[in-house]
């Protein structure tokens, strides 16, 4: 490695996490980061769901995720002084035969043991509607995480914000990792920029608990009786920005389980970098020497970000393979 170290560019949640898992290893690293709208963590759930699918099966490596995550969100609570990051349920509705087979397959499972739970809710239980709970996920606050993590950094004087677009010539003589999420699609082929959009609302009439998971996701807030609902998708966005539509698709679909009054305190927009595979891109830049990408981790980026930030820090101080699956190199000729 670079005795003058790793610089990071991008200050988001993949950009921080790397930038926090440097200074956990005493790695010499800076950090650079643009402010601007459409930051993919305004409009994050932050949820890390274990089983997903209308067939319950269990995210790709769940455990060894989840193991990393536990590990380095506990760091940084005491580091930072306050846990942004809980264990949480999720509520899924079995709509149909299909689903209850399903579910009832996976609670046989000793794989999913951990995840697929036999718990019941008389909430629940009263509406006559088959549902199962999901165990073992979690939420990370994720706009608090990353505003405490950057104050961090910068009174560490690890993280520069700038008003001016990033590129090569910004860029210190170093070892350089790309984490520029879907704004900058020059530094990452295989981007696709995907806008989610998600509602801050009251329902006053809300009764059910934990995490409902329908056509969307509903998250209860630490404010009671506020929830964070979505997500709308927006492939190949035109802009940024919260929409019409997305707010009528979001507020339709929480009025298919919920028939109070809605009242919406907030609307927020964010592109994610999704990739069309699911899989991170994380590595060494084929057309760049010295130069890495730390991208892609599209809505899954909580439970992603962790893992591969210490797999790629491997890669880069000890020279540790990374999978050819997660490469940048697949998506260059």
């Amino acid at each position: 490695m670079n005795e003058s170290g790793i610089h990071i560019v991008g200050h988001g949640l993949a950009g921080c996490v790397l930038a926090m898992t440097c200074y956990r290893r005493k790695i010499p690293f800076s950090m650079s980061g643009v402010s601007r709208p459409g930051e993919a963590s305004v409009a994050s759930s932050g949820l890390i769901a274990p089983v997903t699918g209308r067939r319950y099966v269990k995210a790709w490596m769940i455990d060894e995720l989840l193991e990393s995550a536990c590990d380095f969100y506990d760091w940084t609570r005491r580091l930072l002084g306050t846990s942004y990051f809980t264990p949480v349920e999720i509520i899924r509705f079995l709509k149909n035969d299909e689903a209850i087979i399903a579910w009832r397959k996976r609670q046989k499972d000793p794989a999913y043991r951990a995840y697929i739970s036999d718990k019941r809710f008389w909430q629940l239980d009263i509406l006559d509607k088959p549902y199962g709970i999901l165990t073992g996920g979690y939420r990370l606050d994720t706009p608090g995480w990353l505003e405490a993590s950057r104050h961090f950094l910068a009174e560490e004087g690890k993280l520069i914000i700038t008003e001016e677009k990033l590129d090569s010539k910004h860029i210190p003589d170093r070892i350089v990792v790309l984490a520029t999420g879907a704004m900058d699609q020059v530094f990452s082929k295989g981007i696709i920029p995907n806008k989610g959009e998600a509602l801050v609302v009251r329902l006053p009439d809300w009764r059910w608990p934990g995490i409902v998971k329908e056509e969307i996701f509903i998250v209860p807030l630490t404010t009671k009786g506020t929830y964070w609902a979505g997500s709308y998708y927006e492939h190949w966005p035109e802009d940024p920005y919260p929409s019409e539509t997305g707010r009528n698709a979001i507020l339709e679909a929480v009025r298919t389980i919920y028939t109070g009054r809605i009242d919406v305190i907030d609307h927020v927009a964010g592109v994610r970098p999704t990739v069309d595979d699911r899989r991170p891109l994380v590595g060494a830049l084929p057309d760049q020497p010295g130069y890495f990408v730390f991208n892609g981790m599209g809505t899954k980026g909580t439970s992603l970000a962790p893992y591969w930030a210490g797999a790629l820090l491997d890669h880069i101080t000890s020279d540790v393979p990374l999978p050819t699956e997660v490469s940048p190199a697949r998506y260059y000729p």
